[in-house]
């Protein structure tokens, strides 16, 4: 006999025997069971949630309502940041404009070469080292509202305002760039820091570049070299080391 044949005829046996779970024949008449009624005297009982469920609760909440949250970055860490996320949105745009619109003027400017409109305008036509000739601090003072009061770690150069004894600094500016705020002009308020160094920080060589940590706030100084949008009490200060 075919062993096929006979675990198939096997196989429907056991299905015929069992049948489908639940399944009532369909001219069998049987009708819909109703439930049993409740007991007389019974009471209903309402559960309260466990003191372990209400905590639960709790901390998700609480846990939602620390904001800023970023992730990958552990309590207590600072928040890496580059100096892009120190501009708001739509200020970047506003940025090139001005500067579109500065060194339209100053083309116009230096084209105008005759007598007549440079004495009736002195802006009119700008001589090489007069006090006309130079580049002013362009952009604005909006800063990112998230990043107020946060402890954040970036990159850049310092600018010295202040100098100690022993290379030490208790002030200075830090910069996207080597030689901003030494050569003209400036970057924009919102892309230079003012920051304070509790106690002074050695700081050796200017012309490297250096990674610092500290809280940063939004807050408004000015000073010859340029204005700043930004402040920051520095907790650490630190070679920027390239894999190179």
């Amino acid at each position: 006999m075919d062993p096929r044949i006979f675990l198939f005829g096997a196989a429907f046996a056991l299905f015929s025997a069992c049948g489908a779970p639940h399944a009532t024949p369909p001219d069998s008449g049987a009708q819909e069971v109703a439930p049993p009624p409740i007991p007389e005297g019974a009471e209903t009982v309402v559960f309260e949630r466990t003191d372990g469920a209400a905590s639960a609760e709790a901390k998700v909440s609480d846990a939602a309502s620390q904001e800023p949250q970023y992730w990958g970055v552990e309590d207590g860490d600072p928040l890496p940041i580059m100096w892009e996320d120190l501009m708001p949105e739509g200020s970047e745009d506003a940025l090139m404009k001005e500067y579109e619109e500065f060194y339209a003027m100053l083309e116009k400017r230096y084209a105008a070469n005759t007598t007549t409109l440079a004495d009736a305008d002195p802006y009119a036509r700008i001589e090489e080292g007069s006090e006309f000739d130079f580049m002013p601090q362009l952009g604005g003072f909006e800063t990112v509202e998230e990043l107020d009061g946060v402890l954040i770690r970036m990159p850049g150069y310092v600018v010295p305002l202040d100098f100690q004894a022993g290379s030490k600094l208790g002030a200075f500016l830090f910069v996207p760039y080597m030689g901003a705020c030494i050569h003209t002009p400036p970057p924009p308020p919102n892309q230079i820091i003012f920051v304070r160094a509790e106690p002074a920080a050695k700081i050796s060589d200017i012309w490297s570049p250096y990674w610092i940590e500290g809280t940063l706030t939004a807050e408004k100084t000015e000073n010859d070299l340029g204005d700043t949008a930004y402040a920051l009490s520095m907790t650490k200060i630190e070679g920027y080391e390239t894999p190179y």
